[in-house]
């Protein structure tokens, strides 16, 4: 829909339509909250982007900082790569654009986010509307029609059916009353097309007012991920509008050939027993529709990126390192026990104060007798090293004491 806009020479005052009871009833309703989405954005950006603002002030302040930063950098920093300096300069720009541009905001930005979904859905949907109607006309149409069906009721009284042995054909298969399915079927319908509409509009409206202070925070790296989330929010106003004026154009389609069949019917005389039930159907489940598109569309919008995917090379070796085959290592044995680990530990670390003995040994035997000595030592040393555990200080000949020497040769 259409809202009021500004002038190229400055913002001039809107009117918001009045909304009266009745009718044109959801026409009103959708222009008003047209005219005051459009209305926050613009009034609400020249508020804070008017010079001597309190946001104007910050603003200035912060691109102060961001260029005093660059100098002390300059001076006392590593030199700026010159990829640095131009990401720089396009910041800049950035910010002076979203800030302080009001022209050039309103094209890029305000304009795109408030009638690009108008514009998308009266493209996409021209093909499943009926010929000649808008979509606003459509949804006050079907809601007209709706009413009209609501006054005349179903028939209950009349006793008169289409075709009685068909399943649907008579009130005997209705669990609903027929005043309580149409009030809830219109309730629905309305709730669903202005909640979603509303919903985005007026967010998108406040994102368009806060764009003044959202752009001073892409200066810094502590700020930016806000202004990457008040980015994305605006992209969310942007798809969402679009699915949600989309989705309304399909339950158009459908709504409107059934509205007029069923008051075909009512006028010809014949009762319509399944038009609540089917009526509640059609619009809660287009209610659901139109707000399920909106968290599709959030879950698009706040995305983190692409999924990426490992390089086949990269899969090979990693999976290389998990598995101990194609590595060409030893399959894994069982765990050892505590006892088993204690034993082999303490073997381990005599074997290296046996090592160290006879290697001062040998260097001793090497300068008494030479290198013969020395070259046998050294294989003895080898063939020791590798005795298990317990054998290596064991006694190679018979202890025996000076008494017992003196004794045995008899002096």
């Amino acid at each position: 829909m259409d809202g009021p806009a500004a002038g190229q020479g400055g913002l001039t005052q809107m009117a918001c339509p009045a909304i009266l009871t009745g009718d044109q009833f959801l026409t009103r309703v959708l222009g008003a909250i047209d005219c005051q989405a459009a209305y926050l954005g613009s009034y609400g950006w020249q508020a804070l982007g008017h010079p001597g603002s309190l946001a104007a002030t910050v603003m200035t302040g912060l691109l102060t900082l961001f260029v005093a930063l660059f100098g002390i950098r300059l001076l006392f920093g590593p030199a700026p790569g010159g990829r640095d300096v131009v990401g720089d300069v396009i910041k800049v720009g950035i910010v002076l654009t979203l800030a302080f541009s009001w022209p050039a905001f309103r094209t890029m930005i305000h304009d795109v986010v408030l009638d690009g979904p108008g514009e998308l859905a009266a493209s996409a949907g021209a093909s499943i509307m009926p010929q000649q109607t808008t979509l606003v006309g459509g949804l006050q149409q079907a809601d007209d029609a709706m009413l009209r069906l609501i006054e005349q009721g179903t028939g209950r009284q009349t006793g008169a059916y289409v075709d009685a042995d068909e399943p649907g054909g008579t009130f005997q298969g209705q669990a609903l009353e027929d005043e309580d399915s149409f009030g809830l079927a219109r309730l629905f319908y309305l709730t669903g097309i202005l909640g979603s509409y509303g919903l985005l509009r007026i967010i998108a409206g406040l994102l368009l007012a806060l764009a003044p202070l959202a752009a001073g925070l892409l200066l810094f790296e502590a700020t930016r991920g806000i202004f990457a989330g008040w980015l994305r929010a605006l992209v969310l106003a942007l798809m969402g509008s679009a699915a949600v004026s989309v989705a309304a154009a399909g339950q158009l389609a459908i709504l409107l050939p059934w509205l007029g069949d069923a008051l075909r019917l009512r006028g010809l005389g014949y009762a319509t027993p399944a038009a609540p039930t089917e009526l509640l159907a059609l619009t809660l489940g287009f209610a659901l529709i139109q707000f399920g598109s909106i968290w599709l569309m959030a879950k698009i919008a706040f995305n983190r990126g692409w999924m990426t995917f490992p390089a086949l090379s990269d899969l090979r070796v990693s999976a290389t390192e998990r598995s101990p085959a194609l590595r060409g290592d030893p399959a894994p044995t069982f765990a050892q026990s505590r006892s088993q680990r204690l034993v082999d530990h303490m073997e381990t670390q005599l074997r290296r104060e046996e090592s160290f003995h006879h290697e001062r040994t040998d260097h001793r035997l090497l300068t008494r007798t030479g290198g013969d000595a020395s070259q046998g030592n050294a294989a003895t040393s080898r063939e020791r090293s590798v005795e298990p555990l317990g054998s290596s200080w064991r006694r190679t000949s018979q202890r025996r004491s000076l008494a017992g020497t003196r004794r045995d040769q008899g002096v």
